[in-house]
């Protein structure tokens, strides 16, 4: 068998002990992510969120390769034939062809839910974070909004054949779409694996098996990055966990939120990408959150 990292469900039997039964437990205990293999013409580089506003759009490419799944997608991977991921990791950038920019494919499309749409001038060599799918979808034009925001005069005054036209010229705005996968594309990442159950690589010696105990992780994302900043300072006010949090997002460092999860952070609120939307938490939860923490540790 060819030394690879990412294997299919049924042949992860081939190149580790633990059996395909403990590695799906570990999975929905969220000690463990999968990976999906992909086969994309317009997936859409995320840019980092600048403060108060959400992500931004980069370029445009081609991807034919593995994605890493978070782990509530993992989870719903597991759990359903098909799932919608609407953003991933592109953990192997070699194989990104086909990079673009958005005007190329969308040269009239308006920016839609992206607060800018920016151009990098090569890809990322190392993994980087990405929507699912770039598309476009009809919206009404300035000519329209102007029109409904006029009022009930302005509309008697254009009369019906004025409403008509305007609400006939619409245009396109810019759409982030979910990816749907199936079961046949989810993969093992033996790194992961290794890692997750402390075995060590193929012909290093000593090789052990530990299976850890799982019924007690955490695998609320926003726990998990607090549980690290009070790993390091564990008498941490709850507000500087969130600064801790929040400039590792601003810096896109990716040492706290490793998956790049975060969506948003302020003063006063925290939103995240759960497995199909986003999700929202003001400051008196995240406070009661470090409280909880840190009673575990």
């Amino acid at each position: 068998m060819q030394n690879r990292r990412f294997y299919r469900l049924d042949e992860i039997h081939d190149v580790t002990s633990i059996t395909k039964g403990d590695l799906l437990a570990a999975v929905e205990q969220g000690e463990l992510s999968l990976c999906a293999w992909v086969d994309e013409k317009s997936m859409g580089a995320m840019l980092a969120a600048e403060e108060g506003h959400r992500p931004a759009l980069a370029n445009l490419f081609a991807y034919k390769g593995v994605i890493g799944l978070t782990q509530d997608q993992s989870i719903a991977c597991v759990h359903s034939k098909t799932a919608p991921i609407r953003h991933a990791q592109i953990l192997e950038p070699d194989h990104v062809s086909h990079w673009r920019e958005v005007k190329n494919d969308f040269p009239d499309a308006e920016n839609g839910p992206f607060t800018r749409v920016s151009s990098l001038p090569q890809r990322p060599a190392a993994p980087f974070m990405a929507y699912g799918a770039i598309g476009t979808k009809a919206t009404y034009g300035q000519e329209a909004r102007q029109l409904a925001q006029a009022g009930p005069e302005e509309w008697n005054r254009q009369g019906f054949s004025g409403l008509w036209d305007a609400l006939a010229k619409t245009g396109r705005a810019l759409e982030a779409k979910p990816l749907a996968i199936e079961a046949d594309q989810l993969r093992f990442d033996l790194q992961a694996v290794n890692a997750a159950f402390d075995l060590r690589p193929e012909g290093e010696t000593g090789r052990s098996i530990s299976i850890p105990d799982i019924s007690k992780i955490e695998t609320h994302p926003i726990k998990v990055m607090i549980r690290k900043v009070l790993a390091v300072d564990r008498d941490a006010e709850a507000r500087k966990v969130l600064y801790a949090i929040r400039r590792d997002h601003e810096n896109n460092a990716h040492q706290i939120d490793e998956d790049g999860l975060i969506v948003e952070i302020g003063h006063d609120s925290v939103e995240w990408f759960g497995i199909d939307d986003t999700n929202r938490i003001n400051y008196k939860t995240f406070s009661n959150y470090v409280s909880a923490v840190r009673k575990t540790l």
